[in-house]
């Protein structure tokens, strides 16, 4: 009787553990309860303000948008020092933006295990997943892929890259771009030491941008081990100091929140191998 007691009171207190971890995990999520916005929505509420004669340009492509951010930074430098030399210290510029304080797109959703299946082609499958979210957000989608529809998807992009490439692992930054040119026919660019405000400013214009890492530095508890070397996400949303993103690598990876300077510091292309120390760089897409 007692050695039954014992064996009961081992497994209930086995369970209360198993049910403590599972629960501490799943309180590691860190979500972010900003409102979707999605893609018609977006571009509508820019073209009233166009309407309202309030500057707004959905369609500028990202290397024009550096060339107005350039004359904007000149401009600015111009009137603090015309204001320093008129002996103005009120001149406060931590507007100058306008970007709304959060936002995040309706971008859909899929893991690049649509099954839960990780072995290849899936494990090695982010950069695909990446491009077929934001190709399905200016489709118009929005909410989480059906299964079936990502995971042939997936595949055909796989198909697609051996025959342009030769391979599909490791996608680059470039390479990236070349898919979402060839096979989705969107305009994306490929823009090197990209600031945190450039990234929230494509975000707020309605424009998603994906981000090549050094996975392992992102530290996602929801990897497998260490997680991936090399990895590709999508940043549709952003707070003061943290960026939304559609992270493939979990299916927990919907509207993930890493802290901006997580991403920032992670960045990196494959460089051979080594996405520690490739080149900051991510990818702008316009439809």
């Amino acid at each position: 009787m007692f050695r039954r007691f014992v064996h009961l009171l081992i497994i209930l207190v086995a369970s209360v553990g198993v049910w403590w971890w599972i629960g501490a995990r799943e309180e590691v999520v860190p979500m972010v309860e900003v409102e979707e916005v999605g893609y018609e929505e977006v571009f509508e509420s820019l073209s009233d303000k166009v309407a309202e004669g309030i500057e707004a340009d959905p369609g500028v492509s990202p290397k024009e948008d550096e060339e107005l951010l350039r004359e904007e930074q000149v401009e600015e430098e111009i009137q603090e020092e015309d204001a320093a030399a008129e002996g103005d210290t009120e001149v406060d510029f931590s507007d100058e933006d306008g970007l709304p304080g959060a936002f995040n797109l309706a971008i859909p959703f899929t893991s690049q295990a649509p099954h839960a299946n990780w072995d290849l082609p899936y494990q090695e499958a982010c950069e695909e997943a990446s491009v077929l979210m934001v190709a399905r957000y200016f489709n118009g989608e929005s909410g989480v892929i059906d299964p079936d529809d990502a995971d042939g998807a997936l595949l055909r992009l796989v198909e697609f890259q051996q025959d342009m490439f030769g391979d599909y692992l490791d996608t680059t930054a470039e390479e990236t771009r070349q898919i979402l040119d060839g096979y989705f026919n969107l305009q994306a660019y490929v823009v090197d030491n990209p600031t945190v405000e450039q990234i929230k400013a494509e975000i707020a214009s309605g424009r998603p941008v994906i981000v090549p890492a050094a996975g392992q530095q992102l530290g996602n508890p929801f990897f497998s081990g260490a997680g991936p070397l090399y990895h590709m996400l999508v940043v549709k949303g952003y707070t003061e100091d943290q960026f939304i993103t559609n992270d493939p690598g979990t299916k927990r990876g919907q509207n993930y929140a890493y802290d901006i300077d997580v991403i920032m510091e992670a960045m990196g292309d494959w460089n051979d191998g080594d996405p520690a120390n490739g080149a900051k760089r991510v990818i702008f897409v316009a439809p």
